[in-house]
């Protein structure tokens, strides 16, 4: 039986001017530094405390809504902000802390340990992951904080609600929010194709497909569903924006379209993702 030789580590260099170990945690504490980096301990760090710090503002959405339903009348928001309120916090809870959560701090943290490889294969592609990440946020956000309104669609984006101009209180709201799920996707998409060509192509010599751990084998496996799935919706956003701005009738009933077909499209993803 051949045995797995694991290569030596980049981050377990010793330094020579203090004879010190370096490693993930002290190979620099700038924020430069740890936007920068390329090593995947620190870009899952990055996930983790960008996640965590998502889902506390998800959380106050939450609790912004329950405070506003203690009574009938709209004492805490007027019903525009509170649908507003209402999509944010499904989009927050969903788009930036369940989807992401396994995967983005799991995977970059434990796949090149467990397979014992030095990095991703692609670590810059693994750092601009990270950064379309941040890109995506800042849009969504955008999206709410939008001059005249955001978009109060339900994070769903059912149509009609997320079709007509009435719906979504300014032109941006419904369009930044697509633009924002558009580039959260492509983040994802570049993390899964590392993860993947990772597993497959950079394990230590001796390691065959039966000896990588099942952690592993479930973060490719998610990382393929996703790839798999998230074309169907691609092309339903692109309908739904060409609704928006171009007032096409893909998902309006007058004009021979279907507001259900979004349904199909969104759950065709959905599902296998969440």
């Amino acid at each position: 039986m051949s045995t797995a030789v694991f290569k030596p580590r980049g981050d377990q260099l010793a330094d020579e001017s203090n004879g010190a170990t370096r490693n993930y945690l002290n190979a620099g504490f700038s924020a430069k530094s740890w936007l920068l980096t390329i090593d995947h301990k620190r870009i899952a760090i990055l996930y983790l405390i960008s996640i965590t710090f998502f889902f506390f503002i998800g959380g106050l959405f939450a609790v912004l809504i329950r405070l506003e339903l203690l009574t009938p009348q709209g004492d805490l928001m007027q019903s525009e902000t509170y649908n507003k309120m209402f999509t944010m916090h499904g989009i927050v809870m969903i788009f930036l802390f369940l989807i992401p959560s396994i995967p983005a701090i799991f995977g970059n943290f434990l796949i090149p340990l467990m397979i014992g490889c030095d990095d991703m294969v692609f670590p810059r592609v693994n750092r601009l992951s990270y950064q379309i990440f941040l890109l995506s946020v800042v849009v969504l956000f955008a999206s709410f904080f939008a001059p005249g309104g955001g978009f109060g669609g339900g994070w769903t984006a059912y149509p009609p609600l997320s079709a007509q101009s009435q719906y979504s209180l300014t032109p941006f709201g419904a369009p930044l929010w697509l633009l924002a799920i558009a580039l959260e996707f492509v983040a994802f998409l570049l993390g899964g194709i590392n993860f993947i060509t990772t597993t497959m192509n950079a394990r230590a010599k001796g390691m065959k497909m039966y000896d990588i751990p099942i952690i592993v084998w479930m973060i490719v496996i998610a990382s393929l569903l996703f790839m798999l799935s998230v074309g169907p919706l691609i092309a339903g956003a692109v309908m739904l924006l060409f609704d928006q701005i171009l007032y096409t009738t893909f998902y309006n009933p007058e004009g021979g379209g279907d507001p259900v077909l979004w349904q199909h499209l969104f759950w065709f993803f959905g599902h296998p993702e969440v």
